[in-house]
């Protein structure tokens, strides 16, 4: 079964009051992207996220690169040769040495005009012009990020020390790419794959026993790449799954598995990543395939290295058929959902299943948000609980309750929050965690 949705409200509203216009002109135009934030590389070494979004200038060399805000270049030196210059612009001028965010340029060509460390800079000004890219003719791109650091200057190089802070197309404008994600088959002739939990030992999907992984293969597309089908495939923005009966009972609900929004650690990859033989991640010049582990989660959006502990417990659900679904979106909101019926066969009946804890699901209404907020749910018995709010840098902003929370329904208001995106994490008993994203606006 394959459902296709296609929504029309961004998840950028939050991020309005921070909007920026792209880098390369025209400015007010969306332009194609050869990488995206999170995106699976490796060119002969080690497996990374890529941290930025690679705007790239087909059929065309040394473009322009513009200021996209206002501020103070902290930062202009190489981390390997002559093509990998970069202006490091931030918010706030040298008199102030605490950490503080900024905008990343790099692949500035350093024998043309460029700006220097100590210029000030307007929106929309000149920073310089792109180096030509030797290694493939057809393209010259401009790596943009939104970083943070400390300092009078940000000079550390090439051993920078900048945070790489926030997916810059959750900030940028325009952005109206209209294509959803593409699923592919994980393995030749099924959707999905599945292994046994943090493990290459792959199981059927007509008998699924124990603690398993499940993989799905996905892209993100904008159409924007026209006639370059290894370009427009790129990391998609959040992904999510549940697991529901063949009659429809939910077993696990909507679970966010990864969300592409903040700090990326390098050393998470494998978490996110399947890179063995059979379900092989490439990022590369020649090959973008991306194998999602969308079981490996403890229901945030923030990627850590304890999400590997996560898994689907086959065991506790009892022996029958189940609806294996993936939801995979966009920056802009295009969703895709995908599904597949897989069989569990770990000798237990289906009258042994736990009982849900959630009557009625965690939401946060209004959604997105102008003002206040109020965030539901509502359980089946007794149970100790901590539902909290959660920033997209991973800093809890509030905690709505932590103890022994009673049966029915729960509601907890809280007042108006920061433009953003947030998480609200609710979890019972320790261990099931319910997770929705909450949008706020100006």
């Amino acid at each position: 079964m394959r459902i296709i949705l296609l929504s029309l409200v961004s998840v950028l509203i939050a991020s309005a009051a921070l909007a920026v216009n792209w880098p390369i002109p025209p400015v007010t135009v969306s332009h194609p992207l050869g990488n995206n934030w999170g995106n699976y590389q490796n060119y002969g070494g080690s497996g990374y996220f890529h941290n930025g979004i690679d705007v790239i200038t087909p059929d065309t060399s040394g473009a322009e690169v513009r200021a996209v805000r206002h501020g103070w270049v902290k930062g202009w030196g190489t981390i390997q040769a002559e093509l990998h210059y970069r202006v490091a612009v931030c918010d706030t001028n040298s008199s102030f040495t605490g950490r503080a965010e900024g905008w990343l340029y790099a692949h500035v060509d350093a024998t043309r005009p460029h700006k220097n460390v100590g210029d000030e800079v307007q929106e929309g000004e000149l920073i310089g012009y792109l180096v030509a890219w030797p290694l493939d003719a057809t393209f010259d791109h401009c790596h943009f990020a939104r970083i943070s650091d400390t300092g009078a200057t940000w000079m550390r190089f090439p051993n920078v020390t900048w945070w790489f802070t926030q997916n810059p197309l959750t900030i940028i404008r325009p952005n109206d790419d209209l294509l959803v994600p593409v699923f592919e088959d994980a393995r030749t002739g099924t959707r999905f794959a599945f292994t046994n939990n943090n493990s290459s030992t792959y199981q059927q999907p007509t008998g699924l026993v124990g603690d398993i992984d499940i993989i799905a293969r996905i892209h993100d597309k904008t159409g924007y790449t026209t006639g370059n089908a290894i370009w427009d495939k790129l990391a998609p923005y959040q992904i999510d799954y549940c697991i529901k009966s063949q009659g429809g009972t939910i077993v696990v609900p909507w679970t966010v598995s990864l969300q592409f929004s903040n700090i990326l650690d390098a050393t998470n990859t494998g978490v996110v990543y399947k890179t063995d033989n059979t379900c092989r991640s490439r990022g590369d010049y020649d090959r973008r395939e991306y194998f999602f582990i969308v079981t490996n989660t403890d229901g945030d959006s923030i990627i850590e290295s304890t999400d590997n502990q996560g898994k689907w417990a086959t065991a506790t659900v009892g022996d029958g058929n189940y609806w294996v679904m993936v939801r995979a979106a966009d920056v802009f909101g295009n969703t895709t959902v995908d599904s597949m019926l897989v069989t569990t066969a770990n000798g237990t009946s289906v009258a042994e299943q736990p009982v849900a804890m959630l009557t009625r699901p965690l939401v946060a209404t209004p959604n997105p948000a102008r003002g206040p907020v109020t965030v539901r749910f509502a359980l089946g018995k007794e149970a100790r609980g901590r539902a909290r709010i959660i920033d997209q840098a991973g800093r809890i902003v509030a905690t709505l309750a932590d103890g022994i929370l009673p049966a029915g329904e729960q509601a907890y208001r809280l007042g108006r929050l920061a433009a953003g995106i947030y998480t609200v994490e609710l979890t019972i008993d320790g261990a099931d965690r319910y997770s929705r994203q909450l949008v706020v606006a100006n």
